[in-house]
């Protein structure tokens, strides 16, 4: 008998469970759909789109009954951040070209109008002080159009760039780029633009480049991290973190989403803050949408620097980035230096049979975990690993983007934390 009352209690949990599973995944989608969709173009910085966002993130945190730390939910900063408003137009050889698909414009870009003939570099022409200064007079009132070989060896690349961002100074710079475009955001801008054109768009025999190129340096652009805090029964602080954060729009006719990166971050932060609001944890939990990651992790670093709370009491930091796949599990990165919260999500998941795997990494400097680990704040950042690897690319599109382990990961979370004293 106690057999068959032990058998129907797992049998009711399993089922509990999956509809559970099933309002999740349709908010955490309703939630990747609001926040990659157009109006709020690519919560960047044309069109005030992360304002956009952390007015909408804010609203959801009042909806959940999260109370703000300071006065209100948000926590101001400002820095500079190069944008571009206005349509940009690329033909090589009066062919016209697609924005975001056939070339990017480098974050650092200034602005450029015109037609220039394209002068073909190597390394070798710029290797010496002398080859350079012979380089640089001949591409003026032209654009140097560079064909530097492939590497993987950062100090070769590191010189690559100088050399790039020293023809930036003399005129249009243009690179044909194998493989995918990827994008980024940039705190300062150029004299003029570097182009990078899909490789069979751009070859060694190509003449003429017709750019309208107009770039537009913030200075002091006004950002927002968004705080909520869900009280809890104890006095002990953990901290759940997810930047909102994206490129937004190269012109208004390229639009990067950003689904996996971080829209689905934000969706698990705000799924998580919707069951904590009404299920008190042990610890009290700061939820924290951040602004700025792309920029190079302003927001997160502002947020350690105005201390909201008082970090002595936070016994984790957790960050949420990249959370759409989750085909092969997940990895925590920090796991080496807070082996005793890793041992626990693996033993969660050993137990509840969720993850595929849940790997460890070591310290890592590349995302909002970071100035909290410089700080000596107890943090580790999950991330999904497999699926779709869409990334700083227009086709990082919730549409595409599966969620296939979010509710997983969901439980895993929340069995975490609330088992955290």
């Amino acid at each position: 008998m106690r057999q068959c009352f032990t058998l129907v209690a797992v049998l009711l949990g399993m089922s509990a469970y999956t509809q559970d599973r099933g309002w999740l995944e349709s908010h955490a989608r309703a939630y990747l759909d609001t926040l990659t969709s157009p109006a709020f173009h690519g919560r960047g910085y044309v069109n005030g789109g992360d304002a956009i966002a952390a007015d909408w993130i804010g609203a959801q945190f009042e909806r959940f009954g999260l109370k703000p730390v300071k006065k209100d939910l948000f926590q101001p900063f400002t820095f500079n951040v190069n944008s571009f408003p206005d349509s940009i137009k690329v033909s090589v050889d009066g062919q016209l070209l697609v924005p975001g698909t056939d070339f990017i414009v480098s974050a650092k870009s200034g602005s450029a109008k015109g037609s220039y003939h394209l002068v073909h570099l190597t390394i070798d022409d710029l290797l010496t002080p002398e080859r350079r200064a012979m380089t640089m007079g001949v591409i003026t009132g032209k654009a140097a159009c560079i064909h530097f070989g492939s590497t993987t060896d950062q100090d070769t690349l590191a010189m690559y760039r100088a050399f790039e961002e020293e023809l930036m100074l003399h005129g249009p710079v243009v690179k044909p780029v194998a493989g995918k475009l990827t994008w980024s955001v940039a705190r300062e801008a150029m004299r003029h633009p570097l182009i990078e054109i899909a490789s069979e768009a751009l070859t060694d025999s190509s003449l003429i480049i017709d750019l309208e190129v107009t770039n537009k340096l913030l200075v002091r652009h006004q950002a927002r991290n968004v705080l909520g805090m869900a009280k809890g029964k104890g006095k002990g602080w953990i901290v759940l973190g997810a930047h909102y954060d994206h490129l937004g729009r190269m012109g208004p006719d390229a639009l990067f989403p950003g689904a996996n990166d971080n829209a689905s971050g934000v969706a698990m932060l705000l799924s998580l803050a919707e069951y904590f609001s009404k299920h008190p944890a042990k610890n009290n939990i700061l939820f924290v949408a951040f602004a700025g990651e792309e920029a190079g992790l302003v927001g997160s670093e502002w947020c350690v620097v105005d201390r909201p709370i008082d970090w002595a009491g936070v016994k984790l930091m957790i960050n949420l980035d990249i959370l759409g796949t989750g085909d092969d599990g997940i990895t925590v990165v920090n796991a080496t230096a807070q082996q005793a919260a890793f041992d626990k999500l693996v033993g969660i998941n050993t137990e509840r049979q969720l993850l595929a795997q849940i790997k460890s990494r070591g310290p890592a400097c590349n995302s909002d975990h970071c100035p909290f680990v410089k700080r000596e704040i107890p943090s580790i950042y999950i991330y999904t690993l497999g699926g779709v690897a869409h990334y700083h690319d227009v086709l990082d599109r919730a549409e595409t983007l599966p969620l296939t382990e979010f509710a997983d990961v969901y439980e895993l979370l929340k069995e975490f934390i609330s088992s955290m004293r």
